[in-house]
């Protein structure tokens, strides 16, 4: 049976290649793929440029975009450190990270410990430096976790996290020549105890499956970058029309196919031929434009990414359309939320646990923002309508996800400017009877004073409305 040490190498050495190849096709930096000969390989790989379309970043920025960790709160006397720890940490600015890097790889981790000073810090950490075994029995009973990474000697260092211990392995060489487990051999010391009781690396990840989501739009996005690269050399060759001379002058050289090239023909018969000049058609374009677009329909049919993502299909779209045609992105953002939400739970109550502050699961919410796109006008008119139709303010703020103290906030806000309405009134009525009785028999003046006291206090229910 293989031990831990080697069951860690093999799982991180297994992630590289296709991890990284992932985070390259994402960056924009992806080869050239060819289907025939090895002369047409030839050929392009004596270009000058490098031809692509990116899609890649396309499809996982507009899922990234949609998932926002906007806060964590938590009830109690422990909300003042957990305040404390998220600042600390930037989990905010971690969180991008990590959805990012799952989004991409199909995983991602946290790492909880403690800095030099006792406190305790959250680390975004690669999904190709990290790796979670799991009980096979209870699949979500974590075994144990490692780590590796190279440190400024140029070795690689491996940690393997157990609840109880850790072990500590380095490579007898360069990382660069660690191949197998047996290149690891035990640091001094070769453990520790663990201080925490269990295992302190998260797992950030949509199914117990790892899945990318570029794993079916690589080699569709290879395909396009085929069709531009095979665009830009049309137009470089064939979009040009060649020009040509037929002449009984004497042809000298090799015919060149360039822009701005006239090919000098010898005429047929050699002898008698009339001089006649020229040109063949220009290669179209459209053809390949074409073919580009069919390709990107089908990565957004695949993806879920709305067209309007990849093409440009008009700027007046109302609120209510942009969400149907957003719908299902939206669910694949909510989905993805959902599977983040308890991990980042687990994190927090991990976090405030060494900390000094165990709090109940249930006093800890995690709070997103809503996926879908918010149009302002959208909005106010459903607050309105639900307003109108006997819904409290307080369930309509709950239901666009704000937080329970934003909730508090703008109720006070309403009662605040209710006050201030009423005493505006109150000063208009003030000001009206002061009127009236000044001008007590004036007629004209006295009726002219109350208008304008109702008017004011018109204008200030008004404004309560």
């Amino acid at each position: 049976m293989a031990s831990d040490l080697e069951k860690a190498f093999e799982a991180l050495n297994a992630k590289q290649k296709p991890y990284s190849r992932l985070f390259a096709y994402y960056e924009g930096n992806q080869p050239l793929s060819y289907m025939s000969s090895s002369r047409m390989r030839k050929i392009f790989d004596g270009l000058d440029g490098e031809f692509s379309q990116n899609w890649c970043s396309v499809v996982i920025d507009a899922v990234k975009d949609r998932i926002n960790l906007r806060k964590i709160e938590v009830k109690g006397a422990a909300a003042k450190t957990w305040k404390e720890l998220w600042e600390g940490s930037q989990l905010e600015l971690e969180s991008d990270e990590v959805h990012e890097a799952e989004l991409i790889a199909g995983e991602s981790f946290i790492i909880c410990w403690k800095n030099t000073e006792g406190q305790m810090e959250a680390y975004f950490n690669d999904p190709r430096l990290c790796h979670v075994f799991y009980d096979p029995e209870f699949p979500r009973k974590k075994s144990f976790a490692a780590k590796w990474y190279v440190d400024d000697d140029g070795k690689m260092r491996l940690t393997l996290y157990y609840a109880n211990r850790l072990e500590y392995y380095i490579s007898k060489g360069l990382a660069k020549n660690a191949t197998k487990a047996a290149a690891f051999i035990e640091m001094d010391p070769p453990s520790a105890e663990n201080p925490f009781g269990e295992i302190p690396v998260f797992h950030f990840r949509k199914s117990k499956q790892v899945r990318s989501d570029l794993k079916n739009v690589v080699p569709i996005q290879n395909s396009v970058n085929k069709l531009v690269t095979d665009m830009m050399v049309a137009a470089e060759f064939g979009a040009f029309k060649q020009r040509y001379v037929i002449s009984n002058a004497e042809v000298q050289g090799k015919l060149k196919n360039s822009p701005d090239e006239i090919w000098d023909l010898p005429a047929g018969d050699g002898v008698g031929q009339q001089t006649q000049a020229g040109q063949f058609d220009a290669t179209p374009l459209s053809n390949y434009l074409e073919g580009i677009e069919k390709q990107v329909v089908a990565i957004s049919s695949i993806t879920r990414t709305p067209k309007h993502y990849f093409f440009q299909i008009g700027s007046n779209i109302s609120g209510e359309a942009l969400i149907a045609m957003e719908s299902s992105l939206n669910k694949k953002a909510q989905d993805r939320i959902d599977r983040y939400a308890p991990e980042w739970k687990s994190v927090t109550l991990f976090m405030l646990k060494h900390s000094g502050n165990e709090v109940n699961a249930s006093d800890v919410t995690v709070r997103f923002d809503r996926p879908e796109t918010i149009q302002p006008y959208t909005q106010a008119q459903t607050r309105q309508l639900n307003f109108t139709g006997g819904i409290p303010l307080e369930t309509t703020l709950r239901e666009e996800g704000k937080s329970d103290d934003e909730i508090k906030q703008v109720l006070a806000d309403v009662e605040k400017q209710k006050t201030r309405d009423a005493n505006l009134a109150q000063a208009y009525l003030d000001k009206a009877r002061q009127n009236f009785d000044q001008n007590a028999g004036g007629g004209q003046k006295a009726v002219s004073g109350t208008q304008n006291a109702e008017s004011g206090m018109q204008n200030a229910g008004g404004n309560n409305a």
